[in-house]
Parts: C-alpha cells; structure tokens; sequence
C-alpha cells in the first residue's frame, strides 16, 4: 500500500464511500454531521495537526484507502483515525495494508510513544485488525447515539515499540 497526502479530489472519492448516515459516522465517529457535505469535508482537511493519507493498492491503481493521524506534541498525544477503506474493495487485506503504512509513517513523522485510537464496539472486523496489529483495548471512552441506537467507542492504544 503506498500513502500518499489526500487531496481534495480523494474526499471526492471518499464521500461515495459513505453513503448514509450510519456509515458516515462508522468511519468519522462525530466528526461530520449529515449529509456529508464539500464544505466540510474542506475544513477536515485543513487542520494543521494532521496528516491526511491516501491510500493506493495493486487493485486496480484507484485509491484504495483513506486515514489520518493527529499530532499533538503539547498534549503528548498522537491519535489515528478516520480510517476507511473502499467498499468495493473490502476483504482483500487492504485495510491490513493501509493501518500498517499508517502506524509506520504515524511514527515516523513523531517521536511521541503511544498511537491511540477509537472503534466502535460493534464494528468486530475493525477491533479484530486492530489487535493483530499490536494495538490493546484500554476502555470505553463515550457513547454516540445513531438514530435510536446507541454505539459505545472504545479506547486502543499500540505503542512504537511492541
């Protein structure tokens, strides 16, 4: 998998992944509010202490992947997220693929110990990649609600070193 930065064009791309509300917030927790619009999808775009990476397979030669990273050297704290991958493309291992050249590139571009990330406890496939990956459930952190549902985030860490 080759990252490279997103541009404006892949948020294109990446808002037809996310098709309804629900998955939208699978992806970007309560990042956005629906419908997932330009405008927003710009300003996420814009934050400074973040990287945006887009991720490109052998699939095809068509982005594969999406992610970012938050540095934030003052708070101490370095924290993936964001991370989604084509639906056309899911089962293959290209979600394997980007969350590894994302940790690897997260701690190239900082010295700081720990990456942090949240997952939904439902979303089993996520959770599951995330482990083999070296990253631990440290707790649940918040609830969201989604219609009438309320999805619980939990809290996972991997260090640099494993």
């Amino acid at each position: 998998m080759q990252l490279r930065p997103t541009t404006s064009e892949d948020l294109e791309v990446l808002r037809t992944w996310v098709p309804t509300e629900a998955d939208m917030i699978l992806w970007s927790g309560p990042t956005f509010t629906w419908p997932l619009d330009r405008a927003q999808l710009d300003i996420y775009l814009s934050d400074e202490r973040r990287r945006y990476w887009s991720g490109f397979a052998a699939i095809g030669g068509r982005m594969s992947g999406h992610g970012s990273v938050l540095v934030d050297e003052a708070a101490d704290r370095m924290r993936l997220g964001c991370v989604i991958v084509d639906p056309a493309l899911r089962g293959h291992g290209l979600g394997r693929q980007f969350v590894t050249a994302a940790v690897q590139e997260s701690f190239r571009i900082s010295d700081l110990p720990v990456l942090t990330l949240g997952v939904y406890a439902h979303n089993a496939a996520a959770r599951r990649l995330y482990g083999s990956l070296g990253f631990r459930e440290t707790g649940l952190v918040r609830d969201t609600r989604v219609g009438e549902h309320i999805w619980h985030v939990l809290e996972m860490e991997r260090p640099r070193a494993l």
